[in-house]
C-alpha cells in the first residue's frame, strides 16, 4: 500500500491506493497569516504518523508565503503551541 499526499482547496489529504484516509485544513486570512482548522485521520490509519506528515506540509507552506500561523484544532494546537 502506498500513500499519496496531494494539495488542493485550501487543504492537504492523503489517499491510500483506493480511498481518501486522512486531511487537514486551513484558511489563509489576508496575507499575513493562517488558522490550522482541521484534522482527521481514518481510524484504521492512526498511530503512522500521517497526521504529523499532514501539520508538516501544511506548516511548510504556510511558513514559504511567510504567514503567522493560528492554530485551532485539538491536534495543531497540541503540537504546535509550547
Amino acid at each position: 500500500m502506498s500513500l499519496h499526499y496531494l494539495e488542493a482547496n485550501n487543504r492537504f489529504y492523503v489517499r491510500n491506493d483506493d480511498q481518501e484516509i486522512g486531511e487537514m485544513t486551513f484558511t489563509r486570512i489576508g496575507q499575513k497569516k493562517a488558522t490550522i482548522d482541521h484534522t482527521y485521520v481514518d481510524p484504521n490509519y492512526r498511530g503512522q504518523g500521517i497526521a504529523d506528515k499532514l501539520l508538516e506540509l501544511v506548516v511548510k507552506t504556510l511558513q514559504q508565503e511567510n504567514r503567522e500561523i493560528i492554530p485551532l484544532c485539538s491536534f495543531a494546537v497540541k503540537k504546535l503551541v509550547k
